[in-house]
């Protein structure tokens, strides 16, 4: 299947199955939203970048990493972001339905143990679409979110190839888009200390869409 094939598709999914970018906004609002976490050591390095330009960002993280580090999962929740659900144990490709759904149920219930919310917002594993992870976080009441603008980071192998994500970022930034990072991923501090004041600067607001969650 073709890029151009698989962009059309998605397009053709109702917004009340799949969210892709913020819809029309008077705002510049560009939102942040960063996959795979909590990590010990690079989650906490993010969280302070982000507080240093005050960007709120959504997490969605993996339940089998939320059980690990239920500290830096309350911190992310503490800061001020919204967490969403991202399986418990990240499975690709996806099981079958009714593991799948006892998968997202699980991180559901370790988000809330341990941050003492319950998350409104689901990915699924490498934002793979398929009936079961449209139709899965419907019936728990969950929203499913992709994103609009990808610009690799988790492909990023040096610190040259960092900068040019960031350097995409802020080329591409548009209001309305949703952004995928990953917070398990070293070089994504070098692609944020690059592109967190230019987009600022460039006069994105980087905090309203998460709030409006």
């Amino acid at each position: 299947m073709t890029q151009d094939l698989r962009t059309r598709l998605k397009s053709a999914i109702p917004s009340s199955l799949l969210v892709r970018d913020l819809g029309p906004t008077r705002e510049r609002s560009l939102l942040l939203t960063f996959d795979d976490g909590p990590d010990a050591k690079i989650t906490p390095e993010v969280l302070v970048r982000l507080e240093a330009y005050k960007v709120k960002a959504v997490f969605f993280v993996i339940g089998e990493r939320v059980d690990a580090l239920p500290e830096l999962t309350r911190r992310i929740r503490q800061s001020g972001h919204a967490i969403g659900n991202h399986t418990y144990l990240h499975r690709a490709p996806d099981p079958w339905f009714g593991e799948y759904l006892a998968d997202v149920r699980r991180c559901q219930v370790a988000v809330e143990r341990h941050a003492a919310v319950r998350p409104r917002l689901f990915r699924p594993p490498k934002g793979h679409l398929s009936p079961a992870s449209l139709a899965i976080p419907k019936m728990l009441g969950l929203t499913t979110m992709n994103w609009s603008l990808n610009v690799r980071d988790w492909a990023c192998e040096t610190e040259q190839q960092a900068l040019q994500a960031a350097e995409r970022l802020v080329r591409e930034a548009a209001p309305g888009r949703i952004v995928l990072l990953h917070d398990d991923r070293p070089l994504l501090l070098p692609l944020l200390d690059f592109a967190l004041p230019r987009l600022v600067d460039a006069g994105f607001d980087l905090s309203s869409a998460c709030a409006r969650l």
